[in-house]
């Protein structure tokens, strides 16, 4: 089984009205805490992120902050575009639907808009880069540099969000697992292994401290078109690559088909990779821990599967002779 047949089943889990209502209950108390966190601490935040852009020179802010406004312009874009649309025609769309597919179409109409918006991006780039290069040329260097600190601030807090979301779901994974396994493999146990829970938190931990440390890191390189983007994508993806396999993994296999899982490291980086995406569409991202989790676990029970039924071949072969005799 390919990796996009686990990927087809992670949608349709995503779309259930259960895994919904778990993602909302994380991540909406999670939202007000970091927006009063951030409230405090704007001031000093934006402050920091200001002396990172005194070192680069004016001429790289102005070109290539023209990228990271567009990108906060379509982020601003996609949530506004679904709002209005939902307000104007929710009655329409969603009038005497089932309470299922409801969201389904929330899913459809957001990537719809975010597809939109980023093909006009792109189609008027040129357009666009010229008009916001020619505005930060206008205004003063420290207006602009003050502009783009506070997006890099809403960027800090944006990852510290999506983290502590990552942490919370990662602690609660289990009730999470249990309900994907009674769907799909009712005869599997969900319980800890022998993946011992000191390596488990181990390795999440470092992770999350490796990833904020990099996030930080890499600030400078958010002001490089193309490699900004592809610096967050890889970081997100490294950061679940390894902290989510061995979560789900802890529950579902032993000590040993953790090690001969693990060697499959094709699987794990594109996994990783396409969830990290996610956590690029608003609304959407705060799905992005149950989704890696839940591919995850999808390609767990079937290597399990084709492992037993491997290990029980010659069985049946001997007992086949011993008959046959």
């Amino acid at each position: 089984m390919k990796i996009n047949t686990y990927i087809v089943r992670t949608i349709r889990d995503m779309l259930s009205l259960s895994t919904i209502k778990l993602a909302l209950m994380t991540a909406v108390p999670l939202f007000f805490v970091w927006l009063g966190i951030g409230w405090v601490v704007w001031d000093p935040l934006v402050h920091f992120t200001s002396q990172i852009i005194t070192w680069i020179p004016f001429s790289i802010v102005r070109a290539n902050g023209a990228f990271i406004i567009t990108f906060m312009l379509w982020f601003i874009a996609v949530l506004v575009s679904y709002a209005i649309f939902i307000g104007l025609f929710s009655a329409f769309i969603l009038g005497g639907k089932k309470e299922s597919r409801f969201e389904a179409i929330n899913f459809t109409l957001i990537f719809i808009f975010s597809i939109f918006w980023a093909g006009v991006i792109m189609v008027y780039w040129p357009n666009i880069n010229i008009q916001i290069q020619r505005f930060l040329t206008l205004l003063p260097f420290d207006t602009v540099a003050k502009g783009i600190a506070w997006i890099l601030a809403f960027y800090l807090l944006y990852n510290l969000f999506l983290i502590t979301e990552y942490f919370v779901v990662f602690l609660y994974r289990e009730a999470f697992l249990k309900a994907l396994a009674e769907k799909y493999a009712g005869e599997l146990e969900i319980t800890p292994r022998d993946i011992s829970g000191a390596r488990t938190y181990y390795t999440l931990y470092k992770d999350i401290a490796w990833f904020f440390i990099a996030s930080i890191l890499i600030l400078p390189i958010l002001f490089i078109p193309i490699a900004n983007f592809l610096a967050v994508w890889f970081l997100w993806a490294w950061l679940y690559k390894e902290s989510a396999f061995i979560g789900v993994c802890s529950l579902l296999c032993t000590k040993e088909e953790y090690m001969r899982l693990k060697e499959h490291k094709a699987y794990l980086i594109a996994a990783s990779l396409v969830s990290a995406l996610l956590n690029f569409i608003p609304i959407i991202n705060v799905f992005t821990p149950f989704f890696i989790m839940d591919l995850y676990f999808h390609w767990i029970v079937e290597m399990k599967k084709e492992s037993e039924a491997t290990r029980s071949q010659p069985i049946q072969e001997i007992t086949q002779e011993a008959q046959e005799s």
